[in-house]
């Protein structure tokens, strides 16, 4: 039960929300952005050394050498050409920082070091990753619900609060909310893309590439067709795939009015 709720906050919700604040720093951080850095690092380091002793426990000294041996890749696959390029010159950040250090997930054993294992040993590590993918499957719907809320929120927001603004008081408000928004559904789908990546390393991958697609930034555009999917020349246009990917859908499913009471 440790093990799963570690990986749940050291991997897919921290570590992603400290990279989101360092990419919002930019080049030139003032000194209290530099002191906020640094305990957030903090935590976050705590966070990974309880984390690896415990996957220590798991694993072993030898299988966990074996993850640091293999080359990693430092810089998420689900993120796109801009932000890497907006990454490499960003002077806060290094491959040594907490928040891009590899994990000793399940998922990042070698196979062939697993397949060297007595099969005692190979049926542990085959009955933790299933416990691992179990938890990621779970925590990319989360992150779905989390997408699609936060650009029903935006459809809503642009709708009845920035066309509607009457002064630049009220406008300035109102594209600030939009921001918070628009950070919200970028994190998440980053969150949904990474533990995609993961699910397909340790689980059926053409089963999982049907089920979970990749999560692309034009599918996040918000557009009237989710505020009113009915109206006038709309009859061809289809939503992306993510509004009907679950289950969760229907039972979190609202009306506009329901946002619209919610965020007012």
């Amino acid at each position: 039960m440790i093990y799963r709720y570690s990986v749940l906050s050291a991997d897919s919700v921290v570590r992603f929300e400290l990279r989101a604040h360092v990419r919002r720093l930019g080049r030139t951080p003032s000194t209290a952005q530099k002191l906020e850095l640094a305990n957030k690092r903090r935590k976050l380091r705590n966070l990974i050394i309880s984390f690896s002793k415990e996957g220590l426990q798991h694993l072993g000294e030898d299988y966990i050498d074996s993850i640091y041996e293999t080359e990693q890749v430092v810089l998420e696959q689900d993120i796109s050409d801009e932000e890497d390029e907006d990454l490499t010159w960003n002077p806060t950040i290094s491959e040594a920082d907490p928040e891009h250090q590899v994990l000793p997930f399940l998922s990042a054993v070698p196979e062939p070091y697993i397949n060297e294992l007595p099969a005692d040993r190979q049926d542990h590590i085959a009955s933790l990753r299933t416990i691992e993918f179990s938890i990621r499957q779970g925590h990319g719907d989360d992150a779905l619900d989390q997408v699609r809320d936060a650009v029903i929120h935006l459809s809503w927001q642009f709708k009845n609060k920035v066309r509607t603004a009457q002064s630049v008081a009220t406008k300035t408000r109102a594209w600030d909310k939009v921001k918070l928004l628009n950070g919200i559904w970028n994190l998440q789908r980053r969150i949904y893309n990474h533990n995609r990546i993961v699910m397909m390393r340790i689980g059926d991958r053409t089963a999982i590439a049907l089920q979970y697609p990749f999560l692309e930034l034009e599918d996040c555009k918000i557009s009237t067709k989710i505020s009113n999917p009915n109206s006038a020349g709309q009859s061809s246009d289809r939503l992306p795939w993510f509004w009907s990917s679950s289950s969760r859908v229907a039972e979190t499913d609202r009306t506009e009015n329901d946002y619209q009471n919610e965020c007012t």
